[in-house]
């Protein structure tokens, strides 16, 4: 027995009619009468009464009837269901952002996603950057959305650039710095400004000091914090300054102002989706290419700086 043989079944039990049911099934009428005679033969007993025609199914066609309507339903269901999961268009994928405010920098993306693959669950971590690589090795996420600089130099890892930033000033509200239109680089070097840490990322700590030294801010006083969130906070409680990614503007409330900076380099970075390149989810593919910012080049290939 096999799905074609029932499916030849459950159109002739509807149609009561072999020649109805093989113009259907795209076969011959003979094909299909000699794969239902092999059904009955193989079950041991007869699915319809005959006359020169068919007049109906027996009993024990009409309970068959029914088991077979369910398989062939729940077969294409798992094929379908199989497909999708094969294609990437069903499953679930585990995506870590640095913070609560990239996730929602990058939710109108993951949105649109979940829209156009509504069986795909999206699992959505928070993991400081600094364990990213830990937390992809060991399965407990798919992928990465951080800067580059690190994943970079780890030849298991796939880098992919979803957009480029800058940075910018956040100031406390209170802070003499929130009257002023731009900030010059010379007012900013004595002063304490909080950031994400890089710790333990020797390739993005030297980028971020390479930046800051062409920036015309070597003396500024950096303070290093393990999540976004911290800095806003310690931003509120210090009185002082911080430097942000200019989206999370979005995010933050009126204690909180943005100020463009007068420097000698504009401070920028760029966001990357990075992955296991033995991560074999089907999925990774469909999401990275949806997260991608339209300030990026609309070419799909690994990020290399």
């Amino acid at each position: 027995m096999d799905m074609r043989s029932l499916t030849y079944f459950v159109h002739a039990a509807k149609t009561l009619n072999f020649t109805q049911a093989a113009k259907e099934c795209y076969i011959s009428q003979t094909a299909i009468s000699l794969a239902i005679a092999k059904l009955e033969d193989e079950l041991g007993f007869p699915l319809f009464e005959r006359n020169n025609r068919i007049i109906g199914l027996t009993e024990a066609g009409k309970e068959f009837y029914n088991w077979a309507s369910q398989i062939l339903h729940s077969y294409n269901n798992a094929v379908k269901r199989c497909t999708n999961i094969a294609s990437g268009y069903a499953g679930d994928i585990a995506v870590a952002f640095a913070s609560f405010f990239d996730g929602l920098f990058f939710m109108p993306e993951l949105k649109d996603f979940k829209k156009r693959y509504p069986e795909v669950q999206i699992r959505i971590r928070t993991v400081p950057p600094n364990h990213m690589q830990e937390a992809l090795k060991s399965g407990e996420i798919d992928a990465a959305v951080c800067w580059p600089y690190d994943f970079l130099t780890d030849d298991d890892l796939t880098v992919y650039e979803l957009c480029n930033m800058n940075l910018i000033l956040a100031v406390n509200s209170q802070h003499p710095f929130a009257s002023m239109e731009r900030i010059p680089a010379e007012l900013m070097k004595n002063e304490t400004c909080f950031m994400l840490s890089a710790s333990n990322q020797q390739q993005t700590q030297k980028d971020l000091r390479k930046n800051l030294i062409r920036a015309g801010l070597s003396e500024m006083n950096i303070c290093e914090c393990s999540h976004a969130e911290e800095v806003f906070m310690q931003l509120e409680l210090n009185n002082s300054i911080a430097l942000v990614p200019d989206y999370f503007r979005s995010f933050t409330n009126s204690q909180v102002v943005y100020r463009e900076m007068d420097l000698d380099k504009n401070l920028g970075a760029v966001i990357t989706f990075c992955n296991l390149k033995s991560n074999k989810n089907p999925t990774l593919d469909l999401l990275r290419r949806r997260m991608r910012k339209k300030n990026t080049s609309d070419s799909d290939r690994p990020f290399f700086e």
